[in-house]
């Protein structure tokens, strides 16, 4: 009788183990891993790499390259990274902390903060008590990176976050508030002011007082000079013209709440598992928090299926929780998928990185070891326009060569309607192309300032390339025509 019990005891545990899902990573996953990443750095040009992965009960960490390279201090977990757009997760938490505290409300008017806050929609001022805090926390104030973005101000004073909202005075939205969904860095920096305001205390020091410390993020970081006294800080980069170099971006402290804590991916992996309910050892009062800074604003229409929350992109049912960031010389990517207890964050110092990266380690994780990194389009985009530069420099040096050629055989004055018309087309060709290189960022509601921090330099230099060719051809023009009617 005691054997047949035991062996259905044993029966049983053994039918229940196949609906306990596995989840431990196997040596030939993490070899693709390994290889995924390496893979990466090497294409993307991109120094260094590092990712965590949560897997069931289960963290991993990989990383590639260099943290910094110049010093040789390895990617590890312990590297830190500027987060980028990662970080509003952070101010978003920080908010709605200062609303369960009963010191704000997000319904609130940011005129009840900041009373002399006025903005403007065609011409004519917004009605400020009807715009809510949540408004900016679900990017639908009608502030947006195409029209808004390129003012930050340059700055590292404790002042910057002011004057950044500052800039923003009178501005003319790009939609009525509420209205719809349109990402915009500036949100954050609004929020962060007011974060400013109702606490006394600066964005940084309530940030690491109230929400890092009381989290256990003891790795992570608002104030740079805190994170480069480690030893650990990354160093930044960008590729130009086939090569990566050193890039020390701007200050751009006043934009602190919407893309510059700083932290590694074993902070952010608890950072994680706080978002999945996983860690119990942190104040009450932030796991009703959390819980709320994953409601998606779902009273505009999605975007491909997501809505935005408090920081992240989330779908309908909140199983899906997301957000991606890129500075001039760091991009992030955080992805949590909550029904298969799975996260990947990815932390890389350089602004060439495809996030597109992280779905692919999901796929190995799912079984398909096979993967290939494929370039971002930034790093195509640069490739394409470094290639122009040289071509069209070059071109430019063949045709003014042979323009010199034709003066020196002969010196003679001649004219000639043809060679006018020709001489005058090319060059109004060349001036129209100097005025485009001029007004080119203004094309897309940006200025040479803002393109050259963000974008790649070959952008700049395509287009000084092709205007050079073209006064060199209409040079090569007029001296032909001289010559030949000279003859």
């Amino acid at each position: 009788m005691k054997k047949f019990i035991v062996t259905i005891i044993v029966s049983l545990i053994l039918l229940s183990s196949f609906n306990i899902p596995v989840y431990a990573l196997s040596d030939a996953q993490s070899s693709a891993i390994q290889t995924l990443l390496d893979d990466a750095c090497r294409i993307s040009g991109v120094p260094g790499m590092s990712i965590s992965i949560i897997f069931g009960d289960e963290t991993f960490y990989f990383s590639s390259g260099y943290a910094n390279r110049e010093k040789n201090l390895p990617a590890s977990e312990n590297a830190l990274y500027e987060l980028a757009s990662v970080s509003k997760a952070f101010t978003g938490v920080g908010i709605l902390l200062l609303e369960e505290q009963g010191l704000l409300s997000m319904t609130d008017s940011v005129q009840k903060y900041l009373p002399w806050f006025n903005l403007e929609y065609k011409g004519t001022p917004v009605d400020m008590q009807s715009l809510t805090l949540n408004h900016f926390l679900h990017h639908t104030s009608g502030l947006t990176n195409s029209k808004h973005a390129q003012n930050i101000p340059e700055g590292n004073t404790p002042d910057m976050l002011r004057k950044t909202v500052e800039t923003l005075m009178n501005t003319e939205l790009a939609f009525t508030p509420g209205e719809r969904y349109e990402y915009g860095t500036v949100n954050y920096d609004v929020l962060g002011l007011v974060i400013e305001t109702v606490s006394g205390k600066s964005y940084e020091s309530f940030m690491t007082e109230q929400v890092f410390k009381p989290l256990g993020l003891y790795n992570t970081y608002a104030y740079k000079e805190e994170a480069s006294a480690t030893g650990q800080l990354a160093q930044g980069y960008r590729s130009s013209f086939f090569i990566t170099i050193p890039y020390d971006a701007p200050d751009y402290a006043g934009n602190k709440p919407a893309g510059y804590i700083i932290s590694c991916t074993k902070d952010m992996t608890r950072w994680i598992k706080i978002q999945m309910g996983d860690v119990d050892d942190i104040p009450e009062v932030f796991k009703k928090v959390i819980m709320k800074s994953h409601v998606g604003n779902m009273n505009v229409p999605d975007f491909n299926e997501m809505y935005y929350a408090s920081g992240w992109m989330v779908n309908a049912d909140k199983t899906i929780i997301e957000h991606s960031g890129g500075n001039p010389n760091f991009s992030t990517e955080v992805a949590i998928l909550l029904n298969e207890r799975t996260a990947i964050c990815l932390l890389s110092n350089g602004a060439n990185t495809n996030i597109g990266l992280v779905k692919n380690i999901k796929n190995i994780l799912d079984g398909k070891l096979t993967q290939s990194y494929k370039m971002s389009d930034m790093q195509i985009l640069d490739i394409f326009l470094s290639f122009v530069t040289v071509v069209f420099f070059l071109l430019s040096i063949f045709f003014f060569i042979l323009g010199l050629r034709r003066k020196k055989i002969s010196e003679q004055q001649a004219t000639a309607k043809k060679r006018i018309l020709a001489t005058f087309v090319w060059l109004m060709i060349t001036v129209v192309l100097c005025i485009m290189c001029l007004i080119f960022p203004m094309l897309f509601g940006y200025n040479w300032s803002t393109v050259l921090v963000w974008q790649t330099y070959s952008i700049l230099t395509a287009l000084i390339s092709l205007v050079l060719l073209t006064a060199s051809i209409t040079y090569f023009v007029n001296t032909r025509y001289h010559n030949a009617i000279s003859r």
